[in-house]
């Protein structure tokens, strides 16, 4: 799954230095962001608000298969009472989740014109990099605590910062320069950091190192993330 991402990655970073035949559109939009956890019994879902922005090119193949590489920005945020309630080492957690991504998408679109106006459907993968997913509030696991500050979930080695996710949609172009999108990626990796030396090695409640992820993580316990989003561009 990782040289699928490598493959995202480079791909996107490719076309997007294309310019002879691509048509531009920058926008931004509103996300529901679904943090879902499954261990053993254990099956719930942490929903998170969002808003993105960015912009993406349109690279036509045929009158009506296109593709479009982007490159937006991410910002979700919301309750994480229940996020890291997995197995017996449940955390008692008061506060809230903020997460921030780059994303790259890469399109397939399939559209068809309709008395001056374009409706399309689409489908492909997203290079997704976490920059930053920090804990905000009380928590207190493992011995572990902390009141009114943070926790950096990447630095502690607690999330994977990388995900692919596959999704698709559909949308519209009004006129020449209005277009409106909507649609769903599912995450593909588990965001559980499952092979970091560092967090094995961890004792259980040391305050110097934070949480002991081989004991909060049991069963083989995932947490996978998958976003609703719905936005408008402005075409060039």
């Amino acid at each position: 799954m990782k040289k699928a991402l490598s493959i995202v990655l480079a791909a996107g970073l490719l076309l997007a230095g294309t310019d002879a035949f691509a048509q531009i559109s920058v926008g931004a939009g509103y996300s529901i962001v679904s943090q879902k956890i499954e261990a053993a019994g254990i099956n719930r879902t942490v929903v998170m608000n969002g808003l993105y922005a960015g912009m993406d090119y349109s690279i036509p193949i045929s009158a009506n298969i296109s593709i479009a590489p982007g490159l937006y920005y991410e910002f979700s945020n919301g309750s994480a009472d229940k996020l890291l309630n997995i197995g017996a080492a449940s955390a008692v957690l008061k506060g809230r989740l903020e997460e921030h991504y780059i994303d790259i998408p890469f399109k397939f679109m399939f559209s068809i014109p309709y008395q001056g106006n374009k409706f399309f459907a689409f489908a492909g993968p997203t290079a997704s990099i976490g920059v930053s997913s920090k804990l905000k509030g009380d928590i207190k696991v493992l011995g572990f605590e902390l009141k009114g500050d943070f926790l950096d979930l990447y630095d502690k080695n607690i999330f994977e910062s990388m995900d692919l996710m596959l999704g698709g949609g559909v949308g519209a172009d009004i006129g020449k320069m209005l277009r409106v999108t909507m649609g769903y990626n599912w995450g593909m990796f588990n965001r559980l950091n499952l092979n970091s030396k560092g967090s094995q090695s961890q004792s259980e409640g040391s305050s110097d190192s934070g949480f002991n992820v081989g004991q909060l993580i049991r069963d083989n316990a995932t947490i996978n993330r998958q976003q609703f989003y719905i936005g408008v561009a402005v075409r060039f």
